[in-house]
């Protein structure tokens, strides 16, 4: 059979393999029907005249060997495609059951036996199996061959006068009508027609079913891919409004921080490479995953840095705020790291960051090509970031932030002003400030997260002005 062509290969796959497993069930119960023949012919032996039972023997063996057969084809070739074997079995199917009609001929009632046995049930049941292949051609082929079959026995035993010909309705004597035969051989063939349409909802479930089950996936590959830089609350934000990751920038209020490791150039060329390696993924684990716990969006990678956004893609009001709290946490963070780390490695000196922070519009989006794209931000805030943090040093501060962003921090967190120094890109000299980590006192990180929850709740509560 064709596929249609607008299907993936992917699903041409798994239909291919649903029509397979069908012919496999059918050749299942082939087998099992023929066995029970066997059985129920030994039963009857005496029953039937000795050329009845050789022909009966010799169908039954026929058939159980075709299904002896077809089972060794599908453990030979597990993955193969056989598009021809379900016509196939179609034919030698309806084929072997009409034979019986010959064979009866041989037995004491002769051929009206066949008409007035169970055969032609046999024959409906055969052609609903027809639907177990996923294909409808295969069951309307099934349908429309045991119609033609019939309708040439039928035809033939009246031509030949083998049985009687009644000119009205019969039952119960050695005579058939022929209007009944004809309603009959409809009726059983018309099963195969329901087949059909059975086998072709079955193909749609299929279909549907794996539709859904990529969607899953892609779902779960977004989720991962974009894990990598936003924390899960974001992923699931982001997912639910895709415009939010579309090709093309948005203009937002944000705040950008910028995190690099002080002097690193002199600690990389005292130690191992592996040694080098193996603490800067120690440390960028731990910064990741203190930008995640804040709500920000890890931006990139910068050598021995990190650059992180807030308030973009998502809006989050109180921006600012978790910019600083994650400046605070990332310096404790490092201290606790050097006590771990240079317990179980001595050889690499401890390490110390210098974070800047600048608060103000961005524009941030999916930027690059349809091909491939990389969410960031752009603009004057970004720089004013990178620049403050390159400041860092100078200024004896670990932190630095704008000024913009000091005042939206300030009420909540203990700040002091820096000295005013030139800034690349800045006219004049910018208002600098750090954070007075002296004042904050013990339960620093205890205390960072209560005033988080506190101003979160408060933004959340505080009526919108129209």
């Amino acid at each position: 059979m064709s596929f249609r062509d607008d299907l993936p290969p992917q699903l041409v796959e798994i239909l291919q393999r649903a029509e397979m497993r069908g012919e496999h069930t059918v050749n299942r119960f082939r087998a099992g029907f023929y066995g029970l023949s066997a059985l129920m012919l030994a039963a009857n032996l005496g029953a039937n005249t000795l050329g009845a039972n050789i022909a009966f023997t010799l169908q039954v063996g026929a058939m159980l060997v075709y299904s002896a057969g077809v089972a060794w084809w599908f453990k030979r070739n597990t993955d193969v495609y056989a598009p021809w074997l379900k016509y196939v079995s179609i034919t030698v199917d309806l084929a072997a059951l009409h034979a019986s009609a010959v064979i009866m001929a041989y037995n004491h009632a002769g051929v009206i036996e066949y008409f007035h046995g169970f055969v032609p049930i046999v024959l409906v049941l055969w052609n609903l199996f027809a639907a177990l292949r996923y294909s409808a051609k295969a069951a309307l082929y099934s349908g429309f061959l045991s119609l033609a079959l019939s309708s040439l026995l039928l035809g033939v035993v009246v031509a030949t006068e083998q049985v009687a010909v009644s000119p009205v309705s019969v039952y119960g004597s050695p005579a058939i009508h022929v209007g009944d035969e004809v309603v009959r051989l409809i009726f059983i063939a018309l099963p195969a027609f329901f087949g059909a349409l059975i086998a072709r909802s079955s193909r749609g479930l299929v279909l549907r079913a794996e539709a859904e089950s990529q969607a899953r996936r892609e779902l779960e590959n977004q989720k991962d891919r974009l894990s990598k830089y936003l924390s899960r609350d974001l992923v699931d934000a982001v997912l639910a409004n895709p415009e939010l990751m579309r090709l093309g920038g948005a203009r937002r209020d944000a705040t950008v921080l910028f995190c690099d490791i002080r002097d690193f150039t002199p600690l990389a060329e005292a130690s191992s490479p592996e040694e080098v390696v193996q603490m800067l993924n120690a440390h960028f684990t731990e910064m990741v995953e203190i930008v995640f716990r804040y709500g920000g969006t890890l931006d990139k990678f910068l050598g021995d840095g990190l650059m992180a956004v807030f308030s973009a893609p998502t809006t989050l009001p109180d921006h600012e705020l978790r910019a600083v709290l994650v400046a605070l946490a990332m310096v404790d963070a490092v201290e606790k790291f050097n006590a771990t780390h240079r317990s179980s490695s001595g050889n690499l000196p401890p390490i110390s960051v210098g974070v800047g922070i600048a608060s103000g519009p961005i524009v941030a989006g999916n930027i690059g090509s349809p091909d491939r794209m990389e969410y960031t931000a752009i603009g004057d805030t970004v720089n004013f970031a990178a620049r403050l943090e390159a400041l860092t040093k100078s200024v004896g501060a670990q932190i630095v932030m704008s000024a913009a962003t000091h005042a939206a921090v300030k009420d909540f967190v203990p700040t002091r002003a820096l000295p005013s120094v030139a800034v690349k890109g800045k006219t004049g000299r910018p208002e600098l400030f750090t954070v007075d980590v002296d004042a904050l006192g013990p339960g620093l990180l205890q205390s960072i997260e209560d005033q988080l929850a506190a101003y979160t709740t408060m933004v959340a509560n505080t009526p919108t002005k129209n």
